[in-house]
């Protein structure tokens, strides 16, 4: 929609906001608007909370797997509310078999931070927001790289004592990370502050967050499966991921262009030791190619930190 710039009196400029907009958030001329400045664009926001996000669907072609990943989409990208009906009673799963839906149902909202069960039928369950607000951004993110390097810690000191007990808290550790993860996104979506180049690279640097965190619970389970003396090689070989992870977190807090050249250093050092101790040790291969792949998969995210450096010194700093 265009509109015309009013001049007004002392160089004050004026323009009027579609009709469409205001009704729809329910705007009336006595009500307050944010103005945001963005790169080159200006932002226009009402101050009240405005209409819920709402969206209303019937699950019955869903198998277990789809569903979460389509809860997962819709809690990211901002809706308040989800309103699921269903006629079946069960929901196909490729590992467990049938189960019942609402279990399942209610199981992933538990990894929804911030929602509940807000009513339930037979045939409907309706999920919503009732958090009052969410942490900031950096202190959520700031959590997840905790939470990641304690994970794949005490996979470590588990590997070092034999002591293979801890290795069934794998699991649930790992959704504490992705239920954050997701609720990182929702804010990133949600932001009136970034631009959306930044919204992009945040996104992927939290999804490849969140498949390295998979990586660790892989290693978990083959660690677990195998349940035998781990030899030191591959010890030290998850002590190089856990370098490698350290030193991403240090370079995604304070940018330099020296970190890039020390993680890419680092990497071509875990290639290669990857190489040998999977000669050497070929049982144990699907164990150190989980570490080998979370390095590759991490190192995908120092592109879209550069970008986000970029849009942070070349726009902002022009405005």
């Amino acid at each position: 929609m265009k509109r015309k710039v009013i001049k007004q009196g002392n160089g004050t400029l004026t323009i009027t906001l579609p009709k469409r907009w205001t009704e729809d958030i329910g705007l009336t001329g006595d009500d307050e608007i944010e103005a945001m400045i963005n790169e080159n664009n200006l932002i226009i926001s009402p101050v009240s909370a405005g209409k819920k996000k709402l969206i209303s669907i019937n699950v019955d072609d869903f198998e277990r797997l789809s569903l979460a990943k389509f809860l997962m989409a819709c809690y990211e990208q901002g809706f308040d509310e989800m309103d699921l009906t269903f006629t079946k009673s069960k929901i196909k799963s490729w590992a467990m078999g049938d189960e019942d839906i609402s279990k399942v149902i209610n199981f992933y909202v538990s990894r929804l931070v911030g929602f509940e069960v807000l009513s339930q039928t037979k045939k409907s369950i309706k999920i919503g927001n009732i958090a009052q607000k969410h942490e900031k951004f950096e202190s959520i993110l700031s959590r997840i790289f905790f939470l990641i390097e304690e994970y794949l810690k005490d996979l470590i000191e588990t590997m070092k004592s034999n002591d293979f007990d801890d290795l069934k808290s794998g699991e649930s550790r790992h959704d504490n990370i992705t239920k954050l993860v997701s609720l990182a996104s929702r804010i990133v979506h949600e932001s009136k502050s970034l631009s959306k180049i930044e919204v992009l690279n945040f996104f992927t640097i939290l999804n490849l967050l969140d498949k390295i965190t998979d990586f660790i619970r892989y290693a978990y389970r083959y660690t677990e499966k195998f349940n035998k003396r781990t030899n030191k090689e591959t010890i030290n070989f998850a002590n190089k991921t856990l370098e490698f992870i350290e030193m991403y977190r240090g370079f995604f807090n304070k940018f330099n262009h020296k970190s890039i050249h020390l993680l890419d250093e680092l990497r071509g050092e875990i290639k290669k030791q990857f190489l040998i101790i999977a000669n050497k040790y070929p049982k144990k291969a699907v164990i150190n190619a989980q570490f080998d792949a979370l390095v590759e998969t991490l190192h995908g995210a120092i592109k879209p930190r550069i970008a986000i450096e970029l849009i942070k010194k070349y726009s902002y700093s022009q405005m």
